[in-house]
C-alpha cells in the first residue's frame, strides 16, 4: 500500500513539472539579502545542492543516496564522477530516478530500514530524507555500510527544544540527535547552520497558499454550499477536525520563515566513521 509521503512527493513532482518547470523536491538556498520568488527558486534549490556537492570531501567513490526523491541531484552527482546507488520508496520516482541515471546505478525500491544489501560505500547521503528514518536504528545502519573512514552527510532540519508547540512538523529533535551521536563511531567533520538561507522557502510557500490555496478554498466551500447544501453538510461534519487542521497549519499565515527560524534548525552535517 502506497504510503501519503510517497503520494505526496509523486504529486510534489508532477506539480513541480507543471508550474516550475523542476524536478527538484527540496528546500532552496537564499542568501542574505535575497527575496524568495517564484522566478528564482530553481535558481535557489541548485544553490541547495551546490552546498551539498562543495561539501563532499576528497577521494569519495562510492555514494549511497538516501530518499533521492527526483533524482536530480543523484544526476549531478553521477555527471561529477561519483558512482550513486539510490533508495527511494516510490516505484514511480524509482522508475524516473533509474531513467535518469541508467543502469550503472542501482535503485532500491524500499525504505532504508528495509534495505538489505552487501555493498559498503564511501559516503551515505540524507537530503532532506533524515527526518523520515529511524534515528538510532538508522544511524547504526549507516555504520555497518559505510566503509572504513567513509562518511555520512545530511543536509536536514531538526526540531529545536522549545516548550511551545511548534505548527511546522517533521525533524528529529536535535538535541536528542547530538547526544545520540556522539555515543557512535563518528567524529564531527562539518557543521553549517543553513537556517536562515532555507527558510524564505517557507514564505514562498505561505505566499502560495494565501494568494492561491485559500482563495481556491473560499471560492469551492461557496460552490459546493451553493450547489450541493447537503452534501455540504455533510462532509463538513464529518471532516471538521481535518479540516481545521489543515486551516491552521496551512492557511492560518502562521507558517512561515520566521516560525521556521523559531522552532526549527536546518544543517548540513557531515560526519566521519571512526
Amino acid at each position: 500500500m502506497l504510503s501519503s509521503r510517497e503520494i505526496g512527493l509523486d504529486i510534489g513532482l508532477r506539480i513541480g513539472r507543471f508550474f516550475l518547470k523542476t524536478e527538484d523536491l527540496h528546500y532552496g538556498y537564499w542568501e542574505k539579502g535575497e527575496y524568495a520568488t517564484i522566478h528564482n527558486f530553481i535558481k535557489a534549490q541548485e544553490k541547495h545542492s551546490d552546498l551539498i556537492i562543495n561539501n563532499i570531501p576528497d577521494k569519495i567513490k562510492y555514494i549511497l543516496d538516501v530518499g533521492s526523491g527526483s533524482g536530480n541531484l543523484a544526476l549531478r552527482l553521477s555527471q561529477k564522477g561519483f558512482n550513486v546507488d539510490c533508495v527511494i520508496p516510490s516505484r514511480f520516482l524509482g522508475e524516473q530516478v533509474q531513467k535518469k541515471l541508467g543502469n550503472e546505478s542501482k535503485i532500491y525500491n524500499c525504505t532504508f530500514e528495509n534495505l538489505s544489501i552487501q555493498n559498503k560505500f564511501d559516503l551515505i547521503l540524507f537530503s532532506e530524507s533524515f527526518q523520515y528514518v529511524k534515528l538510532k536504528f538508522s544511524l547504526e545502519k549507516v555504520s555497518k555500510l559505510l566503509n572504513d573512514g567513509g562518511y555520512l552527510l545530511i543536509c536536514d532540519f531538526f526540531k529545536k527544544d522549545i516548550v511551545e508547540k511548534s505548527p511546522l512538523g517533521g525533524g528529529h529533535k536535535w538535541n536528542t540527535f547530538n547526544k545520540l551521536i556522539l555515543k557512535m563511531k563518528f567524529e564531527k567533520i562539518i557543521d553549517i547552520d543553513i537556517t536562515k538561507e532555507t527558510a524564505p522557502t517557507i514564505d514562498l510557500m505561505d505566499q502560495f497558499n494565501k494568494e492561491i490555496l485559500i482563495p481556491l478554498a473560499d471560492m469551492s466551500g461557496v460552490y459546493f454550499s451553493q450547489k450541493y447544501p447537503k452534501l455540504y453538510k455533510i462532509l463538513k461534519w464529518k471532516y471538521n477536525h481535518k479540516l481545521k487542521k489543515i486551516n491552521k497549519i496551512y492557511l492560518s499565515g502562521k507558517v512561515n520563515g520566521d516560525c521556521f527560524k523559531k522552532f526549527k534548525t536546518y544543517r548540513l552535517l557531515l560526519y566521519r566513521k571512526k
